[in-house]
């Protein structure tokens, strides 16, 4: 039995190896038409539904915004082309804003929110009482047996 170990410790060694190829080239790969559609298509705003991709839409407006980036992805159009092409058409038509102008607000106060708030946590923190004997120097008794 020791001599078939080997074998099996290579064959899974090769297995591994051959999955992680396989990993490396759907991560690294290009992304084919039908991924860059589906891509794009998460990134438009239904202009029938409340804050929907047209990715996700059943309205039948959405259908065919689908297949016109479809068809513009198959004629060579770059995503930017196909984004300003419908932000000319539909005003707010993108579910991800760029960052500039007025949507800069949208893209800072996340950011600003998470800072203060980490602030906070962080002087919060920095009030409560060690977790050690004695406490506080404020806490501590005084020798003369005098109150602070």
């Amino acid at each position: 039995m020791p001599e078939r170990r080997p074998a099996r410790l290579l064959a899974g060694a090769l297995a591994v190896a051959l999955a992680g190829v396989v990993a490396w080239a759907l991560i690294t790969g290009e992304p084919g038409e039908e991924d860059r559609v589906a891509a794009l298509g998460a990134r438009i705003r239904c202009p029938v539904c409340q804050g929907e991709p047209i990715v996700d839409s059943p309205a039948e407006y959405a259908r065919d915004m689908m297949d016109f980036v479809a068809a513009r992805v198959a004629d060579g159009w770059s995503d930017e082309q196909i984004l300003d092409h419908l932000e000319q058409r539909f005003a707010g038509i993108r579910l991800d804003p760029p960052f500039a102008g007025g949507t800069l607000l949208l893209w800072i106060l996340p950011v600003a929110a998470a800072g203060a708030g980490g602030l906070l946590i962080t002087r919060r923190l920095r009030r409560l009482p060690p977790d050690r004997p004695g406490g506080t120097p404020d806490d501590r008794p005084r020798p003369n047996g005098g109150s602070p």
